[in-house]
């Protein structure tokens, strides 16, 4: 890769917001560039976002970022949001955290591609902010995504089966499943 083209995570960053929050990605691109891994391998999840397609990281590896610094609540909300797409589960975990609360369609993506993944105490946290979330917005995401909300369900149950059926013996108690529930009936 040559110097004057674009590095994969400024791009990626990029590409998971839509077109009129470009600046507010540009400036998490640069905010993030400095910790952002290149080598590491990015793919994507698609997701429509009131019509716009974005490009959602699946993973971003970031290094000399940690979950332990107070630093991350000075970065901008699409930062953040970045952060809920990284390697490390407690970086994933601060993130989500401190935007579950912003209601903005372009923000909803991060906290749901969540519910698919496998550390329980993630998924739990959203679970139980499902009172604090807006219903219009998540609901709205839901009707826009029905095939990403399929594989998430499907991953969720491929976890609570493969890690948590012990904790959850029933399967519609486990935490993943409650919260797309939960969002799904929002979409109806």
């Amino acid at each position: 890769m040559d110097a004057l083209s674009p590095k994969p995570f400024k791009e990626a960053a990029r590409r998971a917001f839509p077109f009129d929050m470009a600046s507010l990605a540009n400036e998490a691109a640069l905010e993030l560039s400095s910790f952002a891994d290149d080598t590491y391998r990015q793919r994507s999840e698609p997701s429509d976002v009131k019509g716009q397609m974005v490009a959602i990281p699946r993973r971003l590896h970031f290094i000399g970022l940690s979950a332990d610094t107070d630093g991350l609540s000075n970065l901008n909300l699409a930062s953040r949001c970045l952060i809920t797409r990284a390697t490390d589960g407690r970086l994933r975990q601060k993130a989500v955290r401190s935007i579950i609360e912003h209601q903005s369609a372009w923000g909803a993506p991060f906290v749901l591609m969540l519910l698919g993944e496998y550390v329980i105490e993630i998924v739990e946290d959203i679970r139980d902010a499902l009172p604090v979330l807006d219903q219009s917005v998540y609901g709205n995401l839901v009707r826009e995504n029905r095939q990403t909300v399929q594989r998430l369900r499907a991953r969720a149950t491929s976890y609570w089966d493969a890690y948590y059926r012990q904790q959850y013996p029933q399967k519609r108690d486990y935490p993943g499943l409650q919260a797309l529930h939960e969002m799904e009936t929002w979409a109806a």
